[in-house]
């Protein structure tokens, strides 16, 4: 056996890594314009033609600094060579910060087409003015391939000498890939250029002066940095697109006019600055929009230094036409490195920074870690995100530079950077951004919507008491008289204000969810226009006069009031009522499971006297047929609860009901969880005890909330009774009382707040908690005109909850 004489490379080896190394056809080709941008240019024109057939073409053509014929050979047909490495990784020419690292342009060229010819001449204040030998080359990566190894080429790569005549100052490069490995389809090649056109940031986005984005008071981002350049007189870097990847009209100034926010974010210093500003042609529609400025508190040394733009569009899912596909392609927060797109990061479906996560299922309120004293003051609101909006919401970059991304890796394929705890850094602080907007913008709408119901509400109270004065108080066309404020009864029927309510905020805890929430003043202004409308129709000309007008118009706007404050809980509605419709064929799948459970059990029976079968086997045996016993019965306790809250009868005729029965079928619901948690109900219910008339499922729908509560809360070991009594002669007064943790009554309001929720363990029947119990008991509780309250326990319990349920005769 002879000398080991070093290593031979097979030339597999060169789709090996053109494939490990480029993921997407996009990036591959982004590979050979930062090239461009390394070799200094300012131009690169990237021309496709024909992407759909077996004669397309792809060309780039960049006015950089060129190669000469010996550097295109110690360093293009170098793979994974050195020549970018070293402390000074810059150009020579305006110092730019290299965007490649691993020597790996060729093999992208590699990944998209089996042929590969460039033209090269180099720029002689760069290399010299001896050094005017430019080259011509051509490589056939199939026919490298068809030979056995790297070292040892009889063919595949052509190259000769070019002379740049007359020593021209000017250089640059051409590359021209031909007999691409696929063609494309319309999709394909529209999700291509998509990608394409979003590597670079637009202007809207890296431009403060972009005049559809001016905002209101001072940036604190004059200037992004984008890039690491040390020479000022860089005059920047433009890429054009031809042919098949012309992307068209520039969209941005026509979506730019629907945006209204701007989020700056300014991580480059010791902390880490934020600003949500209002666009000024927003600002000029809304005045009570303004800017915000926070600051973060202790963001952490070991972080990215960045800076991002963020516009917001709340409606932008609406779009149609040419917006739509704008929309799509465009939308989302965009990461750039050196001015260059990070994939997959902002593109359609991806959710770097959880923001689709938390439109769809995240927390109502945001905790969010701030420097108080160096930030401006807002007021907030429990249900923020519900201002939140997806990612089609927002249009933004962040922009990074190699020297302050704080070791962010990128990942092997160049997409992505390794999800470790600096990547994380950078995106808590990207979605704080996020975040502080959506607070910003739900403390606005808030304030708006405040300012409308008080301009409505004093609009059509004015208006109809001025009718009411030109109005005969006597007499057929004599109009109700209109309740003044100093008039209003605490007891006045039907009028669905408290007197808490009344004297701040008008609006009750569980208003959300109340059926009808209509102060007094708006119920005469509607009785108003309803007496209007009947005189209307009953007469033989129905001619309506000015007066008659008025009082119309104004119950027109109280009505349009509250429908704009229900359309604000429409998507919640909407999927508490999508998730109400599946419990009906719950119940049918699970009688069915029933009924598989007991053929199971018959086919095991046989086997528990089978002879043959091992003592041990028989053992197992029988410990399948008991937790098959076990979950049947599990099974029909849960059958047994829904079928008695679905079924229609329950839900037609109010009737009483004996307490202490509806109680019996919640305990048998939450069977295993009180064994499960070692918590014991202790019925202290009289047994004649019943209820006001009321649904049968409503009234399970209240013990079933409470109970969960009360269990969920009463810890392990632990401890629920229950307590009843009349109230007035024939109303009802339930307690409930529960060991574990104590509720502080100066705040146990908040609890009756719609999704509201201390809840963090989930469990498959007791369930993580929406915060949505409290507030539908209180609800229910409130139609039939009763309280709910939290108050104070007897010995030996933290919790206790008391619900009064007034007779119908004895209401006020």
């Amino acid at each position: 056996m002879g000398p080991v004489t070093g290593f031979t490379v097979d030339t597999h080896l060169l789709r090996e890594l053109g494939e490990l190394l480029v993921g997407r056809d996009s990036t591959a080709l982004l590979e050979l314009i930062k090239n461009a941008y390394d070799a200094d240019a300012s131009q690169v024109i990237l021309h496709a033609d024909k992407l759909n057939s077996e004669d397309a073409v792809i060309r780039i053509v960049d006015n950089g600094n060129g190669m000469t014929y010996d550097r295109f050979h110690s360093a293009f047909l170098r793979i994974a060579g050195r020549d970018k490495e070293g402390e000074f990784r810059r150009s020579p020419k305006y110092g730019r910060r290299y965007t490649g690292q691993k020597g790996i342009g060729r093999l992208a060229a590699h990944k998209l087409a089996s042929t590969l010819e460039v033209v090269s001449v180099p720029r002689a204040e760069v290399h010299g003015e001896g050094n005017n030998f430019g080259v011509s080359a051509f490589l056939d990566w199939d026919v490298i391939e068809s030979q056995a190894t790297l070292d040892d080429l009889k063919g595949g790569i052509a190259t000769e000498v070019v002379e740049n005549a007359g020593g021209a100052r000017n250089g640059g490069t051409s590359v021209e890939l031909g007999r691409l490995r696929s063609k494309w389809s319309s999709s394909q090649l529209a999700t291509f250029v998509g990608e394409l056109r979003t590597a670079q940031p637009p202007s809207a986005l890296r431009d403060p002066d972009w005049p559809p984005g001016a905002i209101v008071g001072e940036s604190i981002i004059q200037r992004p940095l984008v890039r690491d350049v040390r020479d000022r007189k860089d005059p920047g870097f433009n890429v054009t697109y031809s042919g098949d990847l012309d992307v068209g009209d520039d969209l941005w100034s026509q979506a730019g006019s629907n945006f209204r926010w701007l989020i700056e974010i300014d991580g480059l210093g010791e902390a880490v600055r934020y600003k949500i500003s209002p666009l000024k042609s927003y600002a000029q529609q809304e005045p009570e929009a303004r800017s915000y400025y926070f600051e973060k508190l202790d963001p952490g040394s070991e972080r990215p230094r960045f800076q991002a733009r963020i516009f917001t569009h709340p409606n932008s899912s609406t779009r149609r036409g040419p917006l739509a596909g704008f929309v799509r392609s465009n939308s989302g927060v965009r990461v750039y490195l050196e001015g260059f797109r990070v994939l997959p990061y902002g593109e359609h479906g991806d959710d770097w920074l959880g923001i689709d996560r938390d439109y769809r299922t995240g927390p109502r309120f945001y905790e969010i870690d701030i420097d108080q004293d160096a930030s401006d003051a807002l007021e907030e609101d429990k249900k923020e995100a519900l201002a939140a909006t997806s990612n089609l919401g927002y249009f933004g970059a962040v922009f990074l530079t190699e020297d302050n991304s704080g070791g962010l890796k990128s990942l092997v394929n160049r997409e992505g950077f390794v999800p470790d705890s600096t990547f994380q850094s950078l995106v808590d602080l990207v979605k704080t951004g996020i975040r502080l907007s959506v607070r910003v913008r739900r403390a606005v709408a808030n304030r708006v919507a405040e300012r409308e119901r008080a301009q409505a509400d004093a609009d059509a109270v004015c208006d109809a008491e001025t009718d009411a004065a030109d109005t005969p108080t006597t007499g057929p066309t004599a109009s109700p008289r209109i309740v003044k404020p100093e008039e209003e009864q605490t007891d006045a029927p039907g009028n669905g204000w408290s007197s808490e309510g009344r004297e701040g905020n008008p609006t009750r805890t569980s208003d959300a969810l109340t059926p009808v929430v209509v102060h007094v003043r708006a119920e005469a202004v509607i009785r108003d226009a309803r007496t209007v409308a009947q005189n209307l129709r009953g007469s033989n000309y129905p001619v309506a006069e000015s007066i008659e007008l008025k009082k119309l118009l104004a119950g027109f706007r109280v009505v349009e009031t509250e429908l704009e404050r229900l359309q604000s809980l429409q998507p919640d509605l909407r999927i508490l009522a999508s998730v109400g419709l599946q419990l009906g064929a719950f119940v049918h799948d699970v009688n069915g499971m029933l009924g598989q459970a007991g053929t199971v059990r018959q086919l095991l029976e046989p086997l528990l006297s089978d002879p043959e079968l091992s003592r041990s086997g028989a053992q197992r045996v029988r410990r399948v047929v008991k937790a098959l016993d076990e979950l049947a019965h599990s099974l029909a306790r849960q059958s047994s609860y829904l079928t008695d809250v679905l079924i229609t009868d329950p839900r037609r005729r109010r009737s009483r009901q004996k307490i202490k029965e509806r109680l019996a079928v919640v305990e048998r619901l939450l069977h295993n969880q009180l064994v499960q948690r070692k918590v014991v109900i202790d019925d202290a219910l009289p047994e004649d005890l019943l209820s006001p008339p009321i649904f049968p499922a409503e009234l399970g729908v209240l013990l079933t909330n409470l109970l969960t509560n009360a269990v969920k809360n009463a810890g392990s070991p632990g401890k629920i009774r229950v307590e009843g009594r009349q109230f007035g002669r024939r109303g009802i007064t339930l307690l409930i009382h529960n060991t574990g943790v104590a509720v502080d009554l100066s705040e146990s309001n908040r609890w009756f707040l719609p999704f509201e929720t201390t809840t963090t363990d989930v469990d498959e029947v007791l369930g993580q908690g929406l915060g949505l119990g409290l507030p539908i008991t209180k609800a229910l509780v409130e139609d039939y005109r009763g309280d709910i309250d939290f108050v104070e326990p007897p010995t030996g319990y933290a919790t206790s909850i008391r619900i009064d349920l007034p007779d119908p005769q004895e209401r006020r």
